[in-house]
Order: C-alpha cells, then structure tokens, then sequence
C-alpha cells in the first residue's frame, strides 16, 4: 500500500512533495507546492548511503536487484540509494544536471502543484543493459526505455533545448537550494553560483557550463 507522505528539505528534496500512488506505477512523488522552471529540485545530500563498488560487489543477488530498481550508479560503479519514488516519463518535467560534477534534478519546466514528478531514465548512468516499458502515457512516449537503446536525435533536441532552457532561469527563480545550510547543499550551490551565463554541455551527461 502507498502511504502519502509530505516531505520537505529532507538530505534530498529541496520542495515540498507528497508521495502517493501514482497513475504511471506504484507510489509517485508528487509536487505539493509550485516549482517554476529552472528550480534545483533535488541533490543527493551528506547523509545518503553511499556504497563503493567494492562493497557492491560483494554483495547478495537480492541486495544487488534492489541497487538496480532504487539506487543510482555513478560512472566508477559507486552507487547510492535514492531517497522517494519517482518515476519515468518520456515527456519529463525534471532532467539529470551536473555541476563540477555534483549529480542534482532540475525543473525543466513550470510543475503545477500535485503534478507528479518524472525524470528520464534513459539519462541516468548504468554499467548493465537493462530495458523496461514505458507506461508513462505521454503524447512522445517512446514505449520501451533502458541503457544502450538508441536515442533519437528528436528526444536529444527535445532534452537539449529544455535543460539549456531550464539553466537560463537559475537565478531568475527562488532558489531554496542557495539557502539551504546542508555541507552537499552548499558545495552544489558553490559549483552552480561560478557558472556565469549558466548553459549546459549537451547530451548524454548534462553538465553546467559558462556560456561566453
């Protein structure tokens, strides 16, 4: 049973949210208050459980299938365990950003208030092949996702162009990750607060830049 649950400023969320079912799978996160465009959204804070690739891979098959469905893999096969529920979506209201290498999700548009929260998965990093259905129900769904399936050059303008979009309202927007005291939250706001004309290095990686 999905239990809704409000969440704010936890070691990730930086908005309030509101876990419960959701119309695309299981349990979703929901925002339970407006966030505009451009908006950090979320980070992984101090207080994540992080696990070295040593450790995973010591680990049982059962613990390893559950890192597969809830955690997230960086590209040295760390990982750490994601904090909430959110779903795909091929029509994604958040995107993957990086900045000096620090993993966060931005708005890449306006979220209404109890709108669910979607990323794409087919941005996040995985060192195994996997795939999935898409149930997302999005008018551009492209009906299976997953690592190593190709990527239209229409989906890649599609993230390009809203993420670029997205990184020109940063400090147009409230920003509450700016205030938040938490030592991930203040190094990310260092790395994203040097970005002066804030854009963003393409496809597949988003990662903040400087534009001249």
């Amino acid at each position: 049973m999905c239990l809704s649950k409000l969440t704010r400023r936890s070691s990730m969320y930086l908005v309030k949210v509101l876990n419960k079912k959701s119309e695309i799978e299981g349990c979703g996160t929901f925002a339970a208050e407006f966030i505009p465009r451009g908006t950090i959204i979320f980070y992984f804070g101090r207080d994540e459980k992080y696990i070295p690739k040593a450790h995973f891979a010591a680990l049982t098959a059962e613990a390893k299938e559950r890192l597969y469905k809830f955690g997230v893999e960086d590209e040295w096969g760390n990982w750490v365990i994601a904090d909430g529920d959110v779903n795909h979506s091929c029509d994604a209201n958040m995107l993957s950003l990086f900045a000096n290498g620090i993993y966060c999700e931005i708005a890449v548009r306006d979220i209404r208030k109890g709108e669910e929260l979607t990323i794409d998965y087919a941005l996040l990093y995985s060192s195994f092949p996997w795939s999935m259905k898409c149930n997302c129900g999005s008018a551009n769904c492209r009906g299976t996702v997953g690592s190593g399936w190709p990527v239209s050059p229409q989906v890649q303008d599609l993230w390009n162009s809203r993420i670029n979009a997205a990184a020109k309202e940063i400090f147009a927007v409230p920003q509450p990750l700016f205030s938040c005291k938490e030592e991930k939250a203040e190094e990310l706001a260092l790395a994203i607060k040097l970005k002066m004309n804030p854009g963003v290095f393409p496809f597949v990686k988003f990662s903040l830049i400087s534009k001249r």
